[in-house]
């Protein structure tokens, strides 16, 4: 009597435990790096440890790969947002926006590949910065929108138009990790170190607040 397969035709041996945060982060850092064009689908299964045949199987194509390395970001995040804001319901809205803005500081200092990445995609028109926007970026602003319209409607802080907001807050908490080495040649410190970070944090908060606050 023959005993049939149970594995799918094709299947790469072993995927069936690819550890895909390991994935999403080593093909983060070969885009950040290299830049999409010039990235390859072997380069990245290199830095992951894998098979160029098992990434394949899993993305098809380097778009394809790039696209879901982005879903996991914005996965990642709301999902910490989430909790976040599970864990201060008791906050008024203002407190709960400096403990966002220090997640979202935490968020650009762990993620250098990202920060890069951005630098890269953002400042052109292309299927990749549309996606970017449409699939990152919309999502985190939508994440808090509605707590700026509140306060803004309740008087509580100035009524700048949205995107003067936006440009304002994002390029406060991005600047440093945009420019690490910058900053590293400047001031001689690594922007990655947590105390720095915190520092960073701190005078974003008071900085954006104190600014805006009536």
């Amino acid at each position: 009597m023959s005993i049939k397969s149970n594995k799918r035709v094709g299947r790469p041996v072993g995927t069936i435990d690819l550890d895909m945060d390991s994935v999403y982060r080593a093909a983060l850092t070969v885009f950040a790096d290299k830049g999409f064009d010039a990235t390859t689908m072997t380069e990245i299964a290199l830095a992951a440890g894998i098979t160029r045949s098992s990434i394949n199987y899993h993305f098809g194509n380097k778009m394809e790969l790039w696209k879901k390395t982005i879903d996991y970001l914005t996965h990642r995040f709301i999902k910490d947002f989430e909790q976040t804001k599970k864990l201060n319901t008791d906050l008024d809205d203002i407190s709960f926006m400096k403990v966002v803005i220090r997640q979202m500081v935490n968020f650009w200092a762990q993620e250098e590949g990202f920060s890069r990445l951005a630098m890269k995609e953002l400042d052109q028109k292309n299927e990749r910065s549309d996606y970017l926007i449409d699939h990152l970026m919309y999502p985190l602003v939508n994440l808090t929108k509605d707590v700026f319209g509140k306060l803004r409607k309740e008087g509580k802080i100035k009524k700048f138009d949205k995107q003067h907001q936006l440009s304002i807050i994002l390029g406060m908490i991005s600047y440093l990790f945009t420019n690490r080495y910058m900053f590293q040649k400047l001031h001689d410190i690594d922007v990655s170190d947590q105390e720095i970070v915190d520092q960073h944090t701190d005078a974003v908060i008071e900085i954006f607040f104190d600014g805006i606050r009536l």
